[in-house]
């Protein structure tokens, strides 16, 4: 894979920039494990921007890989209008760029993200089958709003019967998160972002759903629960996995 680059794409703040650290560090890992040459981090909403993004790398090959948890606005029209990508291959200028589907749109995500929940719930000494898991995804104030892949997650969690329930709310689209109390029935709750290597999110909204501040994660009594919430996906060995496995995937290095 000499001459091939990877790209990640996240959302990035002005206000909060330091949410951009763990697409960051994504970048710098798959950088330094390789077999590909060269690794970059480009943001929606913060320098280095999409329309840096060919710029920063040198590959003839490129492979851009959008770091959200589902498809939506941004993965389907932003990001493609700003690079100038046609659709999941473009050849521009003697290049090749591959547009992979959004990282948390891949199979291997409720299993990680059931493993987070199951152990944070374990450290407190609670049994999941007696645990309400809480799923806080982002979604969209588009009409349509972006809920198809959360509640595919949520879903495949459920399927296992591992948690007492598994509940599903949004920041963006109903159902809100602000009213978790009156949707999780159970006493004990895991609250865990489904979100993908986004800091702003994580540190910044979703701590006071539960009256926590930012690097707070509980235990917390509120609304009659206790209440312990869980970090969303970072830079851990298990997603740079999942997104150099998606690299080699459109690269055509794996059936």
């Amino acid at each position: 894979m000499k001459g091939t680059a990877i790209i990640l794409v996240g959302h990035g703040s002005a206000r909060h920039p330091d949410s951009a650290a763990p697409i960051i560090a994504l970048a710098a890992e798959l950088r330094r494990r390789g077999p590909w040459t060269e690794a970059a981090a480009v943001f929606m909403k913060q320098s280095p921007h999409l329309d840096q993004a060919l710029d920063l790398v040198g590959a003839e090959t490129v492979v851009v890989i959008p770091v959200f948890a589902g498809k939506g606005y941004y993965t389907d029209s932003l990001i493609p209008k700003a690079m100038g990508l046609d659709g999941p291959e473009t050849r521009r200028q003697g290049r090749r760029i591959l547009y992979t589907a959004p990282a948390g749109g891949n199979p291997r995500i409720p299993g990680l993200m059931a493993c987070r929940a199951d152990g944070v719930a374990r450290e407190q000494g609670w049994s999941p089958a007696e645990t309400s898991l809480l799923l806080i995804a982002h979604g969209s104030s588009r009409p349509g709003g972006a809920g198809d892949t959360p509640r595919a997650i949520a879903a495949a969690i459920a399927e296992h019967d591992h948690f007492a329930e598994v509940v599903l709310v949004f920041l963006e689209q109903d159902p809100l998160a602000t009213q978790w109390p009156r949707m999780v029935r159970g006493g004990k709750v895991v609250a865990l972002p489904l979100l993908v290597a986004q800091g702003m999110h994580a540190s910044q909204d979703i701590p006071p759903l539960f009256g926590l501040v930012s690097g707070q994660t509980g235990p917390v009594n509120i609304q009659g629960r206790t209440v312990v919430l869980a970090t969303g996906l970072g830079a851990e060995p298990e997603l740079v996995d999942i997104i150099a496995e998606m690299a080699e995937n459109a690269l055509g290095a794996r059936p």
